[in-house]
């Protein structure tokens, strides 16, 4: 696409994302033409006067039909222009809505990795939109009255002289041709401010999102540096568009004045007969209405030059809203629906890049109805990557997943989402009470169904002893919870739903043991009678699921049970015990043994509230692993 290309491409594929922004169009250009004729009647009627009424042996009272006929004209103009405006602003305003709409829905599909920042996907929604509402409800209205007022004048100059029309053509056609050149220098301008406005959304977002991390690490002199360089950014990509738009607004300057003294230079010339005689010679009147409409027509392309620069700031935020729009979505959606009961999924070939760095390679595997599925592997294995594909948070790029034999892309939205829960590993919650994070996918929370599942979790006394028990406001990201406590409500957000497939990202890492034992107890609950997909951070995980897959580099390499990948004392053999001696004798159950029960004793200093000492962090493990046994 070419720079020159790229504002009239995108104007129309604008207008093709939000077909509101033509309604009404005739009407609205109808009262264009009414209110842009205003002004040019004001010189026909000087015409008129000066040629016909205020000619020697003329009565001055002849004159004053045409004056109040002028006045009515110019009544009539201002009341369409009115009109116009507020035809133009709310058509504008409602395409603009909808075009807010459709970025905000196409990034809640938009994949959860690669392509924009989150935060600065905001700016795409939010600060690129409104350019676009500014320039509409500014100088818009007033571009489309001044481009219909200098068409009129251009008709009206060749009625009264078509040499002098003809000149002042000659000679404003070179400053709209340099004008067109300058065009494509803003306009890539300009992108570049929409661009570096983008990254400093982006940077600003960041920054209040871990701003514990950076006063934690007193990283705040280094944070205020980055973004200061980003604040510097949008300064300069400003400042460069200033110098294009000057001379654009110069260039208009001097046209006016050169085409206005040529049309006063060869008026006079015509008038005393020194060019050919087959040439028309404008009358008294003719030539001061013709000054008139000179006047008329250079000043809105005045307007529009000076109105070139928030035009183009507007095409470059409408761009990037577009270009929100023509990312390529998580999933399509189909219009499927999965058979009812436990989820069955069948994975072939299946494969997925992050920019051409490949995450998963040609994996087959296969989870059964109702089973219980832990995946393990290293750092960067593809596990976390294989999960988000079995849920369409990402889109495979081969290979495909068969959900109770029906093709993962071809199922409806609301029919995948209503069978489907993940719990991640830090859970997010929104800054409401805790029922209705619980009932998130409604508007109203069902307060009774929230308690039943709290029961059924065994979450009812937790809930109890919250300030405001179910009400509890959480919080922004549930920082009012502890890290235990979010879960829980992430759990229960889960049962709630009843889903049919449960994807668990290690749900008791990073909290206390005490809490550690709610979780566990509340996941047994909540995986009964469901397909369940564990991602592991921890090995103990691994011990009592039915299947259990290893994932190195992208590849399946191993699958089976515990016993089984144990006995062949492969990768997930190293994966469990990294200490290849420890497996070589019965020697390694005698100090397992002895772990645990220091791991058993510790637990219980722990729940009376008497510890003697900090426990190792060892034993707070093999603590955990216990419980799991």
């Amino acid at each position: 696409m070419t720079t020159a290309a790229a504002p009239w491409r995108t104007i129309r594929d604008g207008l093709a994302v939000t077909p509101e922004i033509r309604r009404g169009i005739g009407g609205t250009l109808a009262l264009a033409l009414v209110a842009g004729s205003g002004r040019v009647v004001v010189a026909v009627g000087v015409q008129l006067v000066v040629d016909g009424a205020l000619v020697p042996g003329t009565a001055a009272a002849a004159s004053l039909p045409v004056v109040l006929s002028c006045a009515l004209a110019v009544v009539v103009a201002g009341l369409s222009s009115m009109w116009m405006n507020r035809r133009l602003v709310r058509t504008s305003e409602d395409a603009l809505a909808s075009l807010r709409r459709q970025a905000f829905a196409r990034v809640l599909r938009l994949p959860s990795e690669g392509g924009a920042s989150r935060t600065s996907l905001v700016s795409r929604v939010t600060s690129d939109v409104d350019a676009i509402s500014q320039f509409t409800q500014s100088g818009g209205v007033s571009l489309v009255t001044n481009a219909v007022q200098a068409l009129i004048a251009v008709v009206v100059m060749f009625c009264y002289s078509w040499a002098l029309a003809l000149a002042v053509l000659v000679l404003s056609v070179p400053a709209l041709i340099a004008m067109q050149l300058l065009h494509r220098v803003i306009a890539e301008r300009y992108h570049r401010v929409r661009v570096a406005v983008g990254r400093l959304y982006g940077g600003v977002g960041e920054a209040i999102e871990g701003v514990e991390v950076i006063r934690g690490f007193g990283a705040a002199d280094r944070v205020q540096i980055r973004t200061d360089a980003l604040i510097g950014e949008v300064e300069q990509a400003q400042l460069r568009t200033v110098l294009p738009i000057g001379v654009n607004t110069g260039m208009g300057e001097l046209i006016n004045g050169i085409v206005t003294a040529t049309v006063v230079v060869a008026g006079a010339v015509l008038g005393v007969g020194l060019l050919p005689g087959w040439l028309p010679v404008p009358a008294a009147g003719e030539l001061i209405a013709f000054l008139f409409l000179v006047t008329f027509f250079v000043r809105p392309l005045q307007y529009l030059v000076g109105q070139l620069g928030e035009a183009q700031n507007a095409v470059a935020g409408w761009r990037r809203v577009l270009e929100v729009l023509a990312e390529a979505e998580s999933l399509p959606d189909g219009d499927a629906v999965i058979p009812a009961g436990p989820i069955r999924i069948e994975v072939t070939g299946l494969g997925f890049s992050y920019d051409l760095r490949p995450a998963l390679l040609g994996v087959d595997a296969r989870i059964d109805a109702g089973s219980h599925v832990v995946i393990v592997g290293e750092t960067g294995s593809g596990k976390s990557t294989f999960a988000k594909l079995l849920t369409r948070q990402l889109r495979a790029d081969a290979g495909g997943i068969l959900v109770n034999g029906v093709p993962i892309g071809d199922i409806a939205d609301d029919a995948f989402s209503r069978r489907v829960a993940v719990v991640p590993q830090d859970a997010f919650l929104f800054d409401r009470t805790v029922a209705e994070n619980i009932a998130a996918g409604e508007d109203t929370p069902d307060l009774v169904r929230v308690a039943a599942v709290l029961a059924d979790l065994g979450l009812s006394e937790w809930v109890r002893a919250l300030p405001d028990g179910q009400n509890t406001r959480v919080g922004q990201r549930g920082h009012a919870l502890s890290a235990g406590g979010r879960q829980l409500v992430a759990l229960a957000r889960a049962a709630y739903l009843a889903p049919d497939l449960l994807v668990l990202d290690e749900a008791t890492s990073g909290i206390d043991p005490d809490t550690d034992v709610r979780v566990q107890h509340a996941l047994r609950r909540l995986a009964r009678g469901r397909t369940t997909v564990t991602i592991a951070h921890r090995m103990a995980t691994a011990r009592q699921a039915d299947r259990i897959l290893v994932f190195r580099a992208g590849r399946l390499i191993e699958q089976g049970t515990h016993a089984e990948l144990i006995a062949a004392d492969g990768a997930y053999a190293r994966l469990h015990d990294p200490h290849p001696r420890d497996r070589s004798s019965g020697a390694m159950g005698t100090d397992r043994r002895t772990s645990l029960d220091s791991a058993a004793d510790w637990r219980a200093q722990w729940k009376v509230g008497e510890p003697s000492r900090s426990p190792d962090p060892r034993v707070q493990e093999h603590a955990r692993e216990e419980e799991q046994l």
